[in-house]
């Protein structure tokens, strides 16, 4: 069990279109952020980021893995423990009392089998820490010419 002191609080976990961390900052864009997706046809593939920041007060080493899963419940993708580097946790516990961990996966080609409610999860030392809802749903039909449909 987790004291105050060795807490991780998560600041945002999205899922968006792809996120770019500047090397010199570490400073996150985030683009195209979204909860449903539509898709032609299923099952179908897709390019998906992840962007996740977290808050830790103590330097306690910790093995934050990604999952994603299908709205069957079966295991679709999970990451190897997720990398970070301790010693810059270290500084900002120095400095201020708390460090941010911020992290951006490009994954590519993530499976889509099925219509529904897909589940990313982030976990931190096996134990579950945040979710995120995807829905993956068939898109419209196309408009007719002129917008309009025939009588």
């Amino acid at each position: 069990m987790q004291g105050e002191q060795d807490e991780v609080i998560v600041n945002y976990f999205v899922l968006c279109d792809q996120v770019i961390t500047e090397a010199q900052t570490n400073k996150q864009s985030l683009i195209g952020v979204y909860s449903a997706l539509m898709t032609e046809q299923l099952p179908a593939h897709a390019n998906l980021a992840v962007a996740l920041g977290i808050r830790v007060q103590s330097a306690r080493n910790r093995e934050l893995v990604f999952r994603f899963t299908a709205p069957d419940g079966r295991l679709l993708f999970q990451t190897p423990p997720l990398p970070f580097r301790w010693e810059t946790v270290a500084e900002g516990l120095r400095a201020h009392g708390f460090a941010t961990l911020q992290i951006g996966l490009n994954l590519r080609a993530m499976p889509l089998p099925q219509q529904g409610t897909y589940t990313a999860a982030l976990y931190c030392d096996g134990e579950l820490l945040a979710t995120y809802p995807l829905s993956v749903m068939p898109a419209p039909p196309p408009s007719p010419p002129g917008g309009r449909a025939a009588r």
